[in-house]
């Protein structure tokens, strides 16, 4: 890495330290503020408050990051471009397109640590994030229902129902996949409805499906009004974090629609959308690096707030962008998930790079 990169690298991630310090403690400050009337009603115990915002904050540092990356590039970038240091490194024979190197570098580095953290630390926070809100903060109702929800247990079974009630702790649409030890499938269940009692769970108007070498059905389906099986799973099983596509773990999640896809649920798009957008997200620190350099260092603002205002408004037309990308592919289903979740990405990329040469 050359000086002026490193010089770069130094100056930019302090301050995104900061900003990133910055939101959490905000978020923080916010939530037990709107939290103080139930802490004070229920007396919660110091130790459970600490233990509620610890799990608290990687969950925020995750989701406020891109914002933060993209307040710290447009400050260092305006800072860098007031003081006159782009016009002497395009003196000396580096372009503006090559200045954004180290900030891409730094962007690149903040997206591998935002990745590792939605993906190894944040499924566990989430959980006891949730439990404790549930559990402590008892003004807070639960849920009743909760759409497609997913569980493995250890007998190598998937489950999967499209909405669990809570509150009659009951399943719909419940699919139960068997596999063997080589994750070949060798039962398929289906039960219209599925209810928790004190004897295992009652599955009513299903089928049952055998199946054999290649994955082909063994005789005919099984029908059946209603059988008590006591699989070693509860109502709360679901509730988990890892039965929820939006906080499992990217493999677990590739997993689970591997097994669904082999019985043809049609839901299983929603899964892809959030398989890809693990990805997407943490991807998104670096194209919002790019965004924050390339309006904070355009010839017109001349490293003054206006760059930074603008930076800010681009930045928040991508996450729109995103958003609606994602929302279109759960919804048109002639388009492959990939292409319409990436589209917003590689657009933003495409247009920033074009700003980038122009302005050379």
């Amino acid at each position: 890495m050359r000086i002026l990169d490193r010089y770069a690298v130094r100056q930019l991630l302090p301050v995104w330290l900061w900003c990133l310090f910055v939101f959490v403690f905000l978020s923080c400050l916010i939530d037990l503020v709107e939290h103080l009337d139930e802490i004070l009603r229920y007396h919660i115990p110091f130790e459970v408050i600490v233990t509620y915002y610890v799990n608290f904050i990687p969950l925020v540092a995750v989701r406020t990051s891109p914002l933060a990356i993209l307040f710290s590039v447009a400050f260092v970038a305006s800072r860098l471009a007031r003081h006159q240091e782009f016009l002497a490194m395009n003196a000396s024979g580096v372009s503006l397109l090559q200045a954004s190197v180290p900030f891409l570098f730094a962007g690149w580095l903040v997206s591998l640590c935002v990745f590792l953290i939605n993906d190894r630390i944040v499924p566990r926070a989430a959980g006891t994030y949730e439990r404790l809100r549930q559990e402590a903060f008892r003004g807070r109702q639960p849920e009743e229902a909760i759409e497609n929800v997913a569980v493995l247990d250890v007998f190598n079974r998937l489950y999967h129902a499209r909405q669990l009630n809570l509150a009659g702790r009951e399943l719909h649409d419940l699919t139960i996949l068997e596999h063997d030890q080589r994750n070949q499938p060798t039962k398929n269940l289906y039960a219209n409805r599925a209810i928790w009692t004190a004897h295992g769970w009652l599955l009513l108007y299903g089928r049952i499906y055998r199946v054999g070498a290649g994955g082909r059905l063994r005789g005919e389906p099984e029908p059946f009004v209603e059988r008590l099986i006591a699989y070693p799973v509860t109502p709360e099983s679901f509730t988990q974090p890892e039965a929820h596509p939006a906080t499992m773990r990217y493999g677990a999640l590739r997993f689970l629609i591997t097994r669904l896809q082999q019985t043809g649920i049609a839901n299983v798009r929603r899964h892809q959308v959030e398989l890809a957008s693990k990805l997407t997200f943490p991807l998104m620190n670096m194209i919002i690096c790019l965004i924050g350099f390339v309006w904070s260092t355009q010839p017109q603002f001349k490293g003054n707030l206006k760059g930074l205002a603008v930076s800010l408004g681009w930045g928040l037309l991508y996450y729109a962008l995103d958003g609606v990308g994602r929302g279109l592919a759960e919804v048109v289903r002639l388009v492959p998930v990939a292409l319409v979740v990436w589209t917003p990405h590689v657009l933003a990329v495409w247009w920033c790079v074009r700003r980038l040469r122009r302005s050379a």
